[in-house]
């Protein structure tokens, strides 16, 4: 699995400093968890201007959804010179020192750089900075919000720093932006935000990285401009005010719910900043902390994803489990464990019968969370592998649209693509991709832009022939015909399923370990499993044994005696249970 995780080391020896101090509390908004020490006050007020930010951010790209597939939060720390971030898998951590107004606007430019990456197409170097630049250097007074000021400490470029467009738009890789790239950066988004110019500039991008046109051709095409016109309009805009004013959006703070933090929470927070640099002490750490809180669901979180990331799955598996039984609540959990099926694989499917063995959980995480793009790639290319390609490219699809700067993503899609015949479109994908920042990807997509089609030209010659490939198995037929079609009927399945169920099944899913010393058939086709575990023996409840959800067999065994299983299920009495799936070892 790839890891990108950033540790900043300042922010992480700040934040140790303050772990005894006092009481800690989080606030919960809507698209973001806010912490702070003593008090919520601090954490209500970082909650209140990200949710703004958010807002103002999809006003601005006229987006209805702004989605963190991973959580985003903000750590509301005291005497922090530098504001920093560490990305996790379990979490994006955001710190601010509200005592000090410049501190917000670094955190804002990080926050943006978060939204941006996971929520707008790929895009070059100086159209992030500077959409990020423009956002931090925002200005609410009360009700109102004014966006085109340079963030504080910036200047605006100077005609002898100014970099001519041409040059700054063949900069696709930047390491460590200087400051003269970044106020640069900020005039561009300036001007493209104060004369509504989004449009063009997505489309210039597009041109860009999907088609390979030139800078040049790219800017002609989208702003009507040559590149030096370009360059000249933006330089001046330098002179007007572009400023732009909106109704800044109002949010009650004090509406905003607040909880006190468990020592254990903070101290899982404290650790989540260094577990995922590659650090084989820190894991040991997390582990010895875990033996001593093995009720915390956040730290049993932590070490499934540290040891799936590691590729120990044995070690993730029981973190997984323990995590699940613990009632915790995140789509994440459920995704590794069908990942844990796959044998930890993110990016092919390993296993037979791979559709009905993953998708009981993946479509549990995503009941928990509709936006959680990795289930919906795993689900995808399960489907494709099933021969679905109807249903695989709505999922696949769905992911790509949640995660659009994720280029694997793009290549999946294209398979799916491929294998409906769509060569067209599956050659795009393929483009797109190639033009990516993952190595990897980029050396797959143009190999399979050199196969594109020569399959299927091998079916049909099979075809005319007379012979039947093994491979050309029929598709299955779905009633999907696109994404929006998808969308719309799902909706109207669970609208149907809410109206004809008079309550839902809340109960939550647990977890239990043993050995199932009988099992009674005699019901057809419920099965009754007896399983002795801890001393007790439990009766658990299988509805149908045809469909049950199985792991580690292919099938359902009505002469199973004193096998090792592991048992997801619903509690329905003491010592007694309704199964949800069932893993034989």
């Amino acid at each position: 699995m790839s890891s990108r995780w950033l540790v900043v080391a300042s922010f992480l020896l700040l934040f140790a400093t303050l772990l005894p101090a006092q009481q800690w509390y989080a606030v919960q908004a809507d698209h973001l968890v806010a912490y702070s020490e003593g008090d919520d006050h601090a954490a209500r007020e970082a909650a209140r201007r990200g949710e703004i930010l958010i807002a103002t951010f999809s006003q601005i790209f006229h987006r209805r959804q702004i989605q963190f597939t991973t959580p985003l939060c903000i750590l509301a720390l005291r005497n922090q010179k530098t504001p920093a971030m560490v990305r996790t898998p379990v979490g994006d951590y955001v710190s601010v020192d509200l005592t000090r107004a410049e501190s917000w606007s670094e955190t804002a430019r990080a926050i943006t750089l978060l939204m941006l990456d996971e929520n707008y197409p790929r895009a070059q170097p100086w159209f992030d900075r500077g959409i990020a630049g423009y956002l931090a250097g925002a200005r609410i007074n009360g009700e109102q919000e004014e966006l085109g000021w340079p963030p504080p400490g910036m200047a605006p470029p100077s005609p002898g720093d100014w970099i001519p467009l041409n040059k700054l738009f063949a900069i696709n890789t930047l390491p460590q932006p200087t400051a003269a790239f970044e106020s640069e950066s900020w005039a561009l988004g300036r001007w493209i935000v104060g004369t509504g110019r989004q449009a063009q500039a997505g489309a210039y991008m597009n041109a860009l990285q999907a088609r390979g046109a030139t800078a040049e051709q790219a800017v002609s095409e989208s702003f009507l401009l040559s590149i030096g016109d370009l360059d000249r309009e933006v330089r001046e805009s330098l002179a007007k005010p572009l400023m732009q004013k909106l109704e800044a959006p109002h949010i009650d703070q004090h509406l905003l719910p607040s909880k006190k933090l468990s020592p254990a929470d903070v101290e899982v927070i404290h650790r989540n900043l260094t577990l995922f640099n590659g650090s084989g002490q820190e894991l040991a750490q997390m582990v010895v902390f875990m033996r001593e809180n093995q009720e915390n669901a956040g730290v049993h979180r932590s070490l499934a994803w540290a040891f799936m990331l590691r590729g120990d799955q044995e070690n993730a598996i029981e973190h997984i489990r323990r995590a699940l039984a613990l009632n915790d609540n995140a789509a994440d959990m459920h995704y590794l464990y069908a990942l844990w099926v796959n044998e930890g694989d993110e990016n092919s499917i390993r296993i037979e019968s791979a559709e009905p063995r993953l998708g009981a959980e993946l479509k549990e995480a995503l009941r928990r969370n509709p936006s959680y793009a990795p289930a919906w790639e795993l689900l995808g290319l399960a489907q494709l592998s099933a021969g679905d390609t109807k249903s695989a490219l709505v999922s696949l699809q769905r992911a790509t649209a949640l995660r659009p700067r994720q280029s694997r993503y793009y290549l999946n899609t294209a398979a799916a693509e491929e294998a409906s015949g769509n060569l067209e479109a599956a050659k795009n994908l393929l483009l797109y991709a190639r033009g990516g920042d993952d190595p990897a990807v980029t050396e797959e997509a143009a190999a399979r832009l050199g196969q594109l089609g020569k399959e299927q030209k091998q079916r049909r010659q099979w075809a005319e022939m007379g012979v039947t490939s093994s491979k050309a198995s029929a598709e299955k037929p779905s009633k999907y015909d696109n994404l929006d079609e998808a969308i719309a009927a799902e909706e109207r399945e669970e609208s149907a399923a809410k109206s004809t169920s008079a309550t839902a099944d809340t109960r939550t899913v647990e977890h239990l370990s043993g050995t199932l010393s009988a099992v009674d058939c005699a019901a057809t086709p419920e099965a009754t499993l007896s399983v002795h575990s801890s001393g007790a023996i439990w009766t658990f409840h299988v509805p149908d044994r045809n469909s049950i959800l199985l792991i580690g067999t292919d099938r359902f065994d009505c002469a199973w005696r004193n096998v090792n299983v592991s048992v997801n299920y619903k509690q329905s009495g003491k010592l007694r249970g309704d199964v949800v799936s069932l893993e034989t070892h």
